[in-house]
């Protein structure tokens, strides 16, 4: 990008079109107050800045639009910007449009259609800045800066007050947080920093949460397996007590561990006991309570017979102890066949039997006879209670075997019940060692989560090596000393007071220092304006130069504000040429040979990378040279020529 015209616009439509040479050193020389100065505030405003800088006065009080024509490789872009309303100092709407032969438009077209802020995203793009982020190391609280077109706008141009200033290199230098903006992108337009570092940084970023994940999940899984050898032991122990492992066996590792509870999955129920008949239980139960009823009536039997065996012998003896009484006292005779003649007290002949003699003889009689038929069936009722005694043994055998067979039941029930939950607590060791096997997973060497860190952790190093600070530090290094080289010859080209002793940038100060051999002499520390407008070329142009031919996204031009005052006796007499000649100029006891070696040097420089860079000067001298002449763009402003033509101020 180079600058191929500056138009200014008043408010009637009147332009003023400013041509430049594309590839040169293009010089504007005239005396002061003709607006050259301004050229910097009017280039930098169409390159986004939304400040408004230009000073007051009559090219404020004059101008309208203020629009840059720039020339990019194959197309053309034009932006143009209002002045700010009323007293206001920013001003951010934007008319712009791009094409191949872009034919300068009138005011009328001049219509806003962006803004700055997207005006600074597609300059960037345009230029090629690719997406970048500078990263603060850890501790920094200033957040990531991305390098964009106004950062590169540091490197374009070197105002009147900045060109030989001993403290100050860069272009806004002295404004707050520049000089680290400065420090933060300048390794990014070097190119040291990866076109592709943001997207590196982001892979990286992704790449270490993605380790942080894998990680957490490796151990995770080790403090699991961890716990399922424990698991897994117990299961093997609880597997032994069942006998489903041999109580012997010893598992050495957790794999032996797996290995033995696979083998444990093969176990198959063992059958119930053969032969139970569950129906059979309620009739032996029925049985038996049939038999104990049966037994309780023949032992109720029994006891009466008991009872009335022991009834009649009482009645037996107690009726013959009566007979035997009787016999004692010879009232009751047996042989007597005709007792009812006999008194049975006196046993005297009665003439008559009398009715109560007969009566007594008669109960005699009965209770002999009723104590014979007592007597005559106790046989038979001993052989009736022996018989219900019989039957009473039959009945409690018959009660022994149907008990046998109860009791056979329930000892085959208890067994297939003890066999039932016997096979139950080997079902549920099964289970939990099926449901362990399930979910078990040990971590080893081979396994996928250790090899998924390995492989994070190797693209993580990998990413890390790419954006390694240090690497990038000896790169900077390595890009300065070269730039330093070339600014070492310019220095001795120059004659600068240090000259002979090697030049470098110092990217941490920004400024230049000349490494003496004694010690290294920063720019501030050197004497004369000579030297430090030197060092102020020598580090531009070696910074252009590195950016032209590693084609970094910079614009090819440069605009030095009056590099040639330093030259002169003193500000009034440079100031003084504003209305002389050449020849006077030659005659003003200026250092002319400086002069011409510093714009020797400019050409040389445009010439060495023509037509890829362009210098644009501003001066008060004019000189007899002829490179200088042709490098003048319009006659010199003076006598009524100045940036504003007459004619604005007339309309």
């Amino acid at each position: 990008m180079q600058i191929r015209s500056i138009i200014l616009y008043n408010s009637l439509g009147g332009k003023r079109v400013l041509d430049f040479e594309l590839g040169k050193v293009n010089i504007i020389t005239g005396k002061s107050r003709t607006g050259k100065s301004a050229i910097i505030d009017i280039v930098d405003y169409c390159l986004g800045s939304s400040n408004f800088q230009i000073p007051e006065g009559i090219i404020r009080d004059t101008v309208s639009w203020y629009a840059v024509l720039f020339q990019l490789p194959d197309n053309q872009l034009f932006i143009g910007k209002p002045c700010p309303s009323g007293y206001s100092t920013t001003q951010s709407q934007v008319y712009y449009e791009i094409g191949e032969n872009i034919e300068i438009p009138e005011i009328a077209d001049l219509e806003p259609n962006t803004n700055d802020s997207a005006l600074k995203i597609f300059l960037s793009s345009l230029i090629g800045i690719s997406a970048n982020q500078n990263t603060p190391d850890l501790g920094q609280s200033r957040e990531p800066l991305r390098a964009d077109i106004r950062h590169a706008s540091f490197y374009l141009f070197q105002d009147q007050n900045q060109i030989a200033n001993r403290r100050l290199l860069f272009h806004r230098q002295q404004e707050q947080f520049i000089p680290q903006a400065i420090k933060d992108s300048l390794p990014y337009f070097l190119g040291v920093t990866q076109e592709d570092q943001l997207i590196l940084e982001q892979d990286l970023r992704v790449a270490r949460r993605e380790l942080r994940l894998a990680q957490r999940r490796l151990n995770e899984a080790l403090s699991i397996a961890s716990n399922q050898t424990d698991i897994g032991q117990r299961l093997l122990s609880e597997a032994k007590q069942v006998g489903l492992v041999e109580s012997e066996y010893i598992a050495e590792s957790p794999e032996e561990i797996l290995s033995a509870l696979r083998q444990t999955l093969t176990w198959e129920p063992t059958d119930l006991p053969a032969g139970i008949v569950d129906d059979r239980f309620p009739s032996l139960q029925q049985e038996r309570e049939r038999l104990y009823t049966e037994l309780k009536r023949k032992q109720e039997q029994i006891e009466a017979a008991e009872s009335f065996v022991r009834e009649a012998e009482g009645y037996s003896n107690e009726a013959n102890q009566q007979l035997v009484r009787l016999e004692t006292i010879n009232l009751f005779r047996h042989e007597n066949d005709n007792s009812s003649h006999l008194c049975p007290l006196c046993n005297s002949e009665l003439s008559e039997p009398i009715t109560s003699s007969m009566a007594i003889q008669s109960s005699l009689e009965d209770l002999s006879n009723s104590v014979h038929i007592v007597e005559g069936k106790q046989p038979k009722l001993r052989e009736y209670i022996q018989q219900l005694k019989e039957q009473r043994l039959e009945i409690r055998n018959q009660m022994s075997e149907v008990e046998v067979d109860i009791q056979g039941i329930l000892e085959e029930e208890e067994a297939a019940r003890r066999m039932r939950d016997f096979n139950s607590r080997i079902a549920r060791v099964i289970g939990r060692i099926s449901l362990y096997l399930e979910n078990v997973s040990f971590t080893d060497e081979s396994s996928e989560l250790r090899i998924n860190v390995n492989s994070t952790q190797r693209r993580v190093e990998d990413l890390e090596s790419q954006l390694d600070p240090i690497e990038i530090d000896e790169i900077i290094s390595s890009v300065l000393n070269r730039i330093g080289q070339q600014m070492t010859e310019w220095a001795n080209f120059l004659e600068l007071e240090h000259c002979g002793s090697p030049y470098r940038l110092d990217l941490k100060k920004l400024t230049v220092i000349a490494d003496r051999a004694e010690r290294p002499i920063p720019m501030d520390r050197m004497g004369s304006g000579e030297n430090w407008l030197g060092c102020h070329l020598i580090a531009h142009l070696g910074l252009h130069k590195h950016f032209v031919e590693k084609q970094r996204p910079i614009p090819r031009f440069l605009i030095l504000d009056q590099p040639s005052q330093v030259y002169f006796p003193s500000r009034e007499t440079y100031l003084s040429l504003e209305e002389i000649t050449v020849e006077e100029t030659l005659s003003s006891n200026a250092d002319i040979v400086a002069v011409e070696k510093m714009f020797e040097l400019l050409h040389g420089f445009c010439e060495e990378l023509f037509p890829r860079f362009q210098i644009i000067v501003l001066e008060h001298a004019n000189l007899r040279d002829r490179k200088f002449q042709e490098a003048l763009i319009e006659e010199p402003w003076t006598h009524g020529k100045a940036l504003i033509p007459e004619d604005f101020m007339d309309e």
